[in-house]
Order: structure tokens, then sequence, then C-alpha cells
């Protein structure tokens, strides 16, 4: 029989836990879930509320199989993980905006966790599932329609608002229009009326940190929750106690309305996930302001690090990284390898992990690598598992890759990641055909693009992509 992926995920997750004591917990590199947290038997008895909740007012939808609080958490691990993988930074034109991690660890009785699972077990119920499958290519756009069903729900019952942002005269006219755009598309609105705001948004402050900062938001047992300036709350992380020294401060009263500089519109289009104000406070007078203790990442140990290191690229050439252990360069031989190797391996790799290979695309500044045409021809042992068994499975004597532990070395990580980035050229840059007819796309669809292969598109035609068949290839 074979296991679900999520618990294959987190049974490795745990694995890598016990091999892993010891050491200091590593950045997120993405804002998948906390498996640990969601793990943890003080986090599953906070489901109380939400399964007796759940028991009273939505009964006839969760009767044929009344879920325990593990199975509440396990199925909050699946949304969160779809969730990223479906709507994540790494995903251009991703159909709908992240729900925001907040909503996810509102665990009272009514809250919007409460909301977010009733609408999923009704839309279950209403499709005749016998259960939630999220990695099933064939219920991409149904379980994307949940998730539409689930926000529609949330603002309903006024779980989650829409910002009503109102921007200041002084930023620049093509900004704005930019601006308007981001919020347009995120389901904000733009207001004229200054007093009806939520949100006033000043042009962005001309000193800025440079140095990457963090604030300690939560703490549970020896473990701390560490927020990243910049970075959505999906981004936050867990570290031992042990290594800060600065407490945890109460989150301040917001002002209303917020008063925030132009980057917080522009990062929430990054990420594809409204970010957290407080990182992008400003006073009347436009200058930053700090209400809780920022802590410079670099006061951290070494192995703390923060989300994406490649968005440090992005603030200057002067910005100084953590030193880290350099990956060799590949030499012809290992590309040759590589290359070699490719045809022979299962699709076995998690769907999530070949788009970050996208997203990073450390290839970028190699020497083209050879056409595929080129590759070596390599016949399969028969013991190689079916296409479709092989998609859940486990690489063997691999490591899985699809979410973030709180305890793992991230040397070995980058290390193995470069070498499977390596043998991954775009199979796609070039393969765009001139479009002589206009196509419409119906408004269900509205993440196609003509110029791209969409994330959707890699996971219900994996066989055009995994260059196991010669008839079958992403120029077709």
């Amino acid at each position: 029989l074979r296991r679900p992926r999520w618990r294959r995920v987190r049974e490795e997750s745990g694995a890598a836990q016990a091999g892993g004591a010891g050491k200091m917990a590593v950045r997120k590199k993405d804002g998948g879930p906390n498996v640990k947290y969601y793990e943890a038997s003080d986090t599953v008895s906070q489901f109380d509320s939400t399964r007796v909740w759940l028991g009273k007012n939505y009964k006839k939808y969760i009767q044929a199989e009344p879920p325990t609080n593990k199975s509440l958490s396990n199925l909050v691990v699946q949304l969160l993980q779809f969730q990223e993988e479906v709507f994540g930074k790494h995903v251009s034109n991703a159909p709908l905006t992240k729900l925001p991690i907040k909503c996810f660890l509102d665990f009272k009785a009514g809250g919007a966790l409460c909301h977010i699972l009733a609408a999923a077990y009704k839309f279950k119920s209403d499709q005749g599932w016998r259960r939630f499958d999220f990695q099933n290519p064939s219920r991409m756009d149904r379980n994307v329609e949940m998730f539409m069903t689930i926000e529609k729900s949330l603002v309903q019952n006024n779980c989650l608002s829409r910002p009503n942002i109102y921007l200041h005269a002084d930023i620049d006219p093509k900004l704005q229009a930019k601006l308007k755009d981001i919020v347009k598309r995120h389901q904000g609105t733009i207001t004229e009326d200054k007093s009806n705001a939520s949100h006033i948004a000043f042009p962005v402050p001309g000193s800025l940190e440079e140095e990457e900062w963090v604030r300690p938001i939560m703490k549970r047992d020896k473990q701390v929750l560490l927020h990243w300036g910049y970075y959505p709350d999906s981004y936050d992380t867990w570290i031992p106690a042990s290594e800060i020294e600065a407490p945890v401060e109460d989150a301040p009263t917001p002002e209303k309305p917020r008063k925030v500089h132009a980057k917080w519109i522009l990062d929430t289009d990054t990420f594809n996930e409204w970010m957290n104000e407080e990182d992008y406070e400003v006073n009347d007078e436009k200058s930053p302001v700090s209400r809780r203790k920022k802590i410079s990442a670099k006061t951290l140990t070494d192995e703390v690090n923060s989300p994406d290191s490649d968005r440090r690229d992005k603030k200057g050439g002067n910005y100084k990284k953590r030193k880290r252990s350099p990956s060799p360069s590949p030499t012809p031989e290992a590309k040759k390898k590589n290359a070699k190797k490719g045809p022979s391996t299962p699709y076995t790799k998690s769907k999530r992990g070949h788009r970050e290979e996208e997203q990073e695309d450390l290839t970028k500044d190699m020497d083209e690598p050879s056409p595929v045409p080129n590759v070596e021809e390599v016949t399969l042992p028969k013991t190689v598992n079916t296409k479709k068994d092989s998609e859940s499975a486990p690489v063997k004597g691999g490591t899985m890759t699809d979410l973030e532990f709180w305890f793992q070395d991230e040397e070995e990580n980058n290390a193995g990641n470069k070498g499977e980035q390596t043998k991954n050229p775009d199979l796609h840059e070039d393969n765009v055909t001139e479009q002589t007819h206009h196509i419409i796309i119906p408004s269900y669809a509205a993440w196609f693009d003509y110029n791209s292969v969409h994330a959707i598109e890699r996971r219900a035609l994996p066989e055009f992509f995994n260059g196991k068949n010669k008839s079958k290839t992403p120029e077709m």
C-alpha cells in the first residue's frame, strides 16, 4: 500500500529531526507549513475547540467520518502545503493570493480556522469525495476552487478583510499606476478618501536597513518563533530559545489607518501574500518606525539564516552575506555523468521540489548545457515502479525536500540541490512558437500563459517534462 505523500513527508521530517539532534535550525526557504509545530502535542490539543465547533455547526458534513484533533492537524498541514505549491512565490500567474498564515493559527471556536475547515469539509461533501487528495493532478482545478470557496467563507464571516488603500500624493505617478494594478490583482481596493482608508501608503524611504533583521514573536517551551523582516508571516522560523537572548515583546496595538510605505504593496506581489504591516510602518514624516526591537540576523549563529538568501543579492553588491561552504563547480565529466543519469531516474522528485529548482535556477550563470538529444538512453531496471507509483514514492536513498524542517543541515541541502539543478536546463524557454491567432482564455484558466509552461500544466502532464519518452517532449 502506498502512503499518502503528506504522511511520508511528515515521517521523513521526523527522521531528519531525530538524526539532526543538536543541530541548529536553518532558514525556511518557502512559506510551507511548520510540520513540527502542528505535530506538537500542545498544538494538537488546541484543535479541541475547532473539532467541537465543527461537530455542532457542520455535523452533516463530518458525521460519516468524524475528525480527530490529529486528523484536523494533518489536514491543515496539507492545506498549507497545497497553498504553497500552487499559490507560492515561485508560481507565475498564481490563480489566487495566498491566505494569511494567521488564519490557520486562529484556534478559537468560530474563528478563522473553524471556517477554513468547515468550508473544506462542505466542499468535499458537495463534490462527493471520499477523502481529500491534494496530489492528484485531475483534482487540481477542484482543489483551487475549494480554496476560492474557503476565501469567500472567511470574507463573509469577517475573518478576512481586504485592505482599502490610500496612495499618498508624493508617490511617483508611474509607481502609483503599478501599485494600483497590484492592489487590484490581490483583491484590495484603492480609495481617494483618506479618512475611509484602512492603509495609507507613503513613498519608500531612502534609507532602509541594509542588513537583515529578525523579531522574536512567540515562545513555546524551548523554542522561539522568529519573524524575518520584509518576509511574509508564513516564512517565520522556529529556533532553539538558547540561541537568542532578546525577550518576546507583546505585539503593539495597530494604529488606524495603518501607515506603511509602498514596499509593503510591492513585496505583497513578490510573495503573492499580504505582508506584515509592522515591517513597513512609517510616521507622518515618511520615516521608518519600529515599535518592537529588531535584532540583526548576524548576531545569531551562522546556522540561522534568513529565508531565501537570494533576495539579499537584490539589495546591492556591498551587502555581506553569511559565509558558506562553496559547492564545487561541476566538471565536464560530472555534467556528462549527470546527463546520462537523467533518463534512468523515474519521476520520483516531488513536484514542489521541481518548481523550486525552476525558481532558484542556479545554472543561469553557467554555460549552456548540451542539448537534450545528446543524452544517452539507459534502460530502466525491471524493479522501477510505474509512473503513478513513483510520483508519490520517496527516492530510494534520497532526501525528501518537500518541507523545510526545524533541524536540518543547510550545507547538505545546498550541495544536493545544486547537483540536481545542473542537469535540469529550462525545457521550455526556447520552445515558444509564434502566435498567429488570438487565443481566448476562459476566466477559470486565467493562470494560462501562452509563452510559458505553468506549474499546473507540469503537474498534469509530467510525462512531457521527465525526459523518459522520446515522443513526449515540451516542444509538443
